[in-house]
């Protein structure tokens, strides 16, 4: 089943059980497989293996109180060090042993844990089958469309029993996008700006070619999507020249990549993205694509693309944003590290757009 018919056919199913919403009112719904999930209340020991999922829950729930595990990736790359372990300290100190490769399930550490869910990916059956032998249950997620992480929230919702909370938290995306939107069609089609997202830099240059993100929401193109479905590419430089982007975007997780290594290399010298400055890294809120908060990320681009008029207020936008959903209120650097400011400040008019 399509995903957003899913996500019509799960807020079919719950929406008459969720009205009035209390803390103990039963919740079904279907999650990505199409399962029917039913809790009585809700649950309140989840276990997470896909690794954004605690951050999402967290969102949500507005507490951690009720996740009791994690896979041990979504520990080292999120909780750890950086924003998320700054203004959720709490996460830290959850349990990490749900799964240690990849997303592999743990079932021994799991069940240690005796929760009332897990949490976990669709795309193999074997993930999610010797979970569901030993009698856990498990609410699967797919993965990676646009449509698919509203879903996470929403399924969230659903469980948490806070389809209020994770309401708020879609209309705050949607009504962003939507003003959004309105600006990006009135650009010129024809001579919209070519974007490329290059994330490794050696004899080799790694670049997504058919990633998951939206880019016709801020008004660019990609010049190495091919409709493949291959999400990276591996290129020399000469198909690089020819691609010759307007602007290139370091992703957020490539942490050892910044502007200034394109702008001191002589090798890439005569590309236009690096003549005109303009490469940036991206901000902070894009680490991992299924944050709550990554819509942010579309409104970055066109303002980076088109100019601050795509995104009016930027850096106030954020506060309310991470306000609304983490409950934190940022400090001015914690700000400027989510932009990136410092890596991006020999980029053009980076700091005149954002401080």
């Amino acid at each position: 089943m399509p995903s957003r018919l899913k996500a019509i056919s799960v807020l079919a199913l719950t929406l008459p059980l969720l009205l009035p919403v209390t803390a103990h009112a039963e919740s079904s719904f279907l999650d990505h497989r199409g399962k029917k999930i039913t809790f009585e209340s809700p649950p309140k020991r989840v276990v997470t293996v896909v690794r954004s999922a605690p951050i999402i829950y967290r969102a949500v729930d507005e507490k951690a109180d009720n996740i009791v595990g994690m896979n041990k990736d979504s520990l080292d790359r999120y909780f750890t060090k950086g924003i998320y372990a700054e203004l959720l300290p709490e996460m830290a100190k959850i349990n990490a042993s749900a799964a240690q490769d990849g997303f592999v399930p743990n079932v021994e550490a799991i069940l240690a844990q005796k929760p009332d869910a897990v949490i976990q990916w669709t795309h193999d059956e074997k993930l999610i089958e010797p979970l569901e032998r030993v009698g856990l249950t498990v609410v699967g997620w797919q993965c990676c469309t646009e449509q698919d992480r509203i879903d996470y929230v929403t399924l969230t919702g659903y469980m948490t029993g806070r389809n209020d909370r994770a309401q708020a938290i879609l209309k705050a995306q949607s009504d962003t996008l939507k003003e959004l939107g309105g600006k990006v069609a009135k650009l010129d089609k024809s001579g919209l700006p070519t974007v490329l997202h290059i994330d490794k830099v050696a004899d080799q240059i790694q670049v997504i070619a058919n990633g998951s993100q939206d880019l016709s929401l801020s008004g660019v193109t990609n010049p190495a999507a091919d409709g493949s479905g291959e999400w990276w590419r591996t290129v020399d430089f000469e198909q690089l020249l020819v691609w010759n982007p307007d602007i290139i975007i370091i992703p957020a997780y490539a942490t050892d990549l910044s502007p200034e290594d394109f702008f001191g290399n002589p090798v890439l010298a005569s590309l236009k993205a690096v003549k005109d400055k303009r490469v940036y890294k991206q901000p902070v809120f894009a680490r991992t694509p299924d944050a709550p908060e990554i819509y942010l990320t579309s409104e970055w681009l066109a303002a980076v693309a088109h100019g601050t008029d795509f995104a009016p207020d930027f850096k106030k936008q954020i506060r309310d944003t991470y306000k609304l959903i983490y409950g934190a209120e940022l400090t001015d650097d914690q700000v400027k590290a989510i932009l990136e400011t410092g890596s991006n400040a020999p980029a053009s008019k980076y700091v005149e757009f954002f401080g």
